[in-house]
C-alpha cells in the first residue's frame, strides 16, 4: 500500500552519503521512494555506493555533489529531483562541526556553520515544499544535535546552530500543517563512529574523539544510524500525520527533554 502511494515520489536527502543518511535513504527506498542523495564531495565514493544500495529496491536514485553555502547547489538538487519524480520528502540532514574555544571562534567559521547548518535547512525547503502543498501531502524531517538541549563547550556556533533547527521546524509545521505537510525534527543521540578495522576493538574516531564531553551511554553503548533511520523512516509514512512540530531525542535514555 505504501509502496503505491509513494511510487513517483522522491525523498531528497543531504549530506547523506553515509552512516545515518545512509541508513535513512535505505528506509526510505524500502517505502517505495526514489531517492535523491546529496554530499558536498569529500564522501562521493560513498554516495556512489548509496546510490548503488538504493537501487537494489527497485527504486530510481541519484546523487548530486555541492557545497551547500553555493545557492547554485540549491538549484542543483532541486533540478535532479524533479527528475526522478515529485519531491516529496526532504531530510535535511546535513552538518557541520567545527571544534574550537569560545573566544577564538572566527566569525567566518561562525557563518559557515549557520549557512550548513541552519540557512542550507531553510533554503532546501523553501525550494522543495511547493511542490509538496501543490500534491497535498509532504514530509521535512531536521536532524537536529543533542548539544543544542544539553549544551557543549568549544562548540557555540554547534549548539547555536543546531538550536535553531528547532524554531525553524517549528515554524515550518505550522505554517503547512493544512496543506498536509508535516515538518518534525530529530534528534540522534550517542551514535556509533568506531574504527572496526581491529576486529572487536572498538576504538572511538572521527566525531567522538574531537568531541568536548564524554558520552553519557546510560544503555551502556552507542546506538547505530538504522535505530535513527527507524524513527525518520516511520515520520515520513502516510499516516504519520498526526505527528508534526516535534522534536524526537533517539538517545537510549540519555537525555530525556
Amino acid at each position: 500500500m505504501s509502496r503505491e502511494f509513494n511510487k513517483n515520489k522522491v525523498a531528497v536527502l543531504t549530506g547523506a552519503a553515509k552512516k545515518i543518511g545512509r541508513a535513512t535513504a535505505k528506509k526510505l527506498a524500502e517505502q517505495g521512494f526514489n531517492i535523491l542523495i546529496h554530499t558536498g564531495g569529500k564522501s562521493l565514493e560513498e554516495a556512489k555506493k548509496t546510490v548503488e544500495m538504493v537501487e537494489k529496491y527497485s527504486v530510481k536514485s541519484a546523487y548530486v555533489v555541492g557545497d551547500l553555502e553555493n545557492l547554485q547547489t540549491i538549484d542543483t538538487i532541486k533540478n535532479a529531483a524533479l527528475k526522478l519524480g515529485t519531491p516529496s520528502v526532504l531530510i535535511n540532514n546535513a552538518g557541520l562541526r567545527i571544534h574550537e574555544d569560545f573566544e577564538k571562534i572566527r566569525y567566518e567559521d561562525w557563518k559557515k556553520v549557520m549557512t550548513v547548518n541552519v540557512d542550507a535547512s531553510f533554503l532546501c525547503t523553501q525550494a522543495l515544499i511547493g511542490f509538496m502543498t501543490k500534491q497535498g501531502w509532504g514530509r521535512v524531517v531536521n536532524i537536529g544535535g543533542l548539544s543544542a538541549h544539553i549544551g557543549a563547550k568549544e562548540r557555540a556556533h554547534v549548539v547555536t546552530s543546531k538550536a535553531a533547527l528547532v524554531g525553524l521546524t517549528k515554524a515550518i509545521s505550522m505554517e503547512f500543517l493544512e496543506k498536509g505537510v508535516t515538518c518534525n525534527c530529530v534528534v540522534p543521540g550517542f551514535i556509533a563512529d568506531f574504527d572496526s578495522q581491529k576486529g572487536k576493538e572498538k576504538n572511538l574516531k572521527g566525531h567522538w574523539i574531537r568531541h568536548p564531553q564524554t558520552p553519557n551511554l546510560v544503555l551502556k553503548r552507542f546506538g547505530n544510524p538504522d535505530e535513527v533511520a527507524e524513527v525518520i523512516a516511520n515520520l515520513c509514512k502516510k499516516d504519520a500525520d498526526y505527528i508534526n512540530g516535534q522534536t524526537l531525542h533517539v538517545n537510549g535514555g540519555s537525555y530525556t527533554p
